[in-house]
């Protein structure tokens, strides 16, 4: 028969087991925050406020999963044939009370900060690295960074935008693009984002344009058009699996 106190420290480790989130389950979380708030009209909230408990909030808050997120529902916007209007924000937070090991708080916001789409680099150097006020060593061995001076020094310097990574353009040979937020343009120039090797395609044939938070593929006045799934388009909001013919080429269009 177990001690008490051998039962008591089994029961602490269970615990601590269930209340170490993993990002993967923040991804799954989002995911479903995104899909359970489409409205009749397809559109979806804006800002995303993810909370956690003080410790998940210090190891989760780096900026490479602070962007994974932010790619995350930007692709569940796609997956999902929604929309969404004004600048996407996704944060997490710490929460004082901890019942469930992650909450999502969502909503509207018709002007969110830009500088929600920066890398927060004091995130990322802060959590990775043992840093203590400079009052605070007492051993001679121990290396001690003044934690306000390191931190000052990161919000002098120029934010680097993010470039994120939603959907691939690809042909059955080696034309390939990864592509974001940014427009890209298709056709037989060299100057063009995605060069395509085919007579039958227009130096400039067609461009892909990034409204509200769909890709949308236009026609630029190709001689021979631009069709999805086989008809013709001016102009077409891309889903999933889309199959794009320029001249003789197809372009395959999937989310990441």
């Amino acid at each position: 028969m177990k001690s008490a106190s051998a039962l008591i420290g089994q029961i602490s480790n269970f615990f601590q087991r269930r209340s170490e989130v993993k990002p993967n389950e923040l991804i799954k979380a989002l995911e479903r925050e995104v899909a359970k708030q489409k409205n009749k009209d397809n559109l979806v909230p804006n800002t995303y406020t993810i909370y956690l408990g003080e410790e998940d909030c210090h190891r989760l808050s780096a900026a490479r999963l602070i962007k994974a997120l932010h790619e995350t529902v930007e692709r569940k916007v796609i997956r999902e044939n929604c929309f969404m209007d004004g600048a996407l924000s996704v944060k997490i937070k710490k929460m004082s009370v901890v019942e469930d090991p992650i909450v999502i708080v969502s909503g509207y916001v018709d002007d969110t900060a830009q500088e929600e789409d920066t890398i927060n680099l004091e995130n990322d150097v802060l959590s990775q690295t043992l840093i203590q006020d400079a009052s605070s060593g007492d051993d001679d061995e121990t290396i001690i960074a003044n934690k306000t001076r390191i931190i000052e020094t990161m919000r002098t310097a120029s934010p680097r935008r993010v470039e994120y990574n939603l959907a691939v353009l690809t042909d059955s040979q080696t034309a390939e693009i990864v592509f974001g937020e940014r427009q890209i343009y298709i056709g037989r120039k060299s100057t063009n984002d995605l060069v395509i090797d085919d007579e039958s395609a227009s130096r400039i044939h067609a461009y892909i344009a990034y409204e509200r938070h769909r890709h949308v593929i236009y026609d630029a006045g190709s001689l021979n058009g631009t069709f999805v799934n086989k008809r013709p388009i001016s102009r077409h909001e891309l889903k999933d699996g889309d199959k794009i013919l320029i001249g003789n080429t197809t372009l395959i269009y999937k989310v990441l």
